[in-house]
């Protein structure tokens, strides 16, 4: 068994949260943890398949979201876009994070962070 993380990924289908105007929508994409700041930028950085209607630099990442505008025909292209965009900078971060102690420092510290949270989140879900 490894200890190693599975990284960050989609965890549910997009939803629209708010009409921009009409015909166009504000998507949000729930995401399994909040990204780190270092796998955030390898997002925005990494992608060279981005149309020029749609960097990657259009997507916010709030927590564990991933929020972006669209028109309703767009959506299903858009998340795939998004499903490689994650998986290259979860590459991209383990390839790095393996190459140092520090890397593996920082996984079981997240570990430790995620299970405290979930503890946390256990004792007040019935608050």
């Amino acid at each position: 068994m490894t200890d190693a993380p599975e990284g960050i990924r989609r965890s549910g289908p997009p939803q629209a949260f708010q009409k921009v105007r009409e015909g166009v929508y504000h998507v949000q994409v729930p995401l399994s943890a909040t990204p780190s700041a270092d796998w955030r930028r390898l997002f925005y950085e990494l992608q060279s398949d981005a149309p020029a209607d749609f960097p990657p630099r259009a997507i916010e990442i709030t927590g564990p979201l991933l929020r972006f505008r669209s028109d309703p025909d767009s959506v299903a292209a858009k998340i795939a876009l998004i499903d490689r965009w994650i998986a290259r900078a979860n590459q991209k971060e383990a390839a790095l994070a393996a190459r140092t102690e520090e890397g593996r420092r920082r996984r079981q510290e997240l570990a430790r962070e995620q299970a405290e949270l979930a503890e946390l989140n256990a004792r007040w879900a019935h608050l």
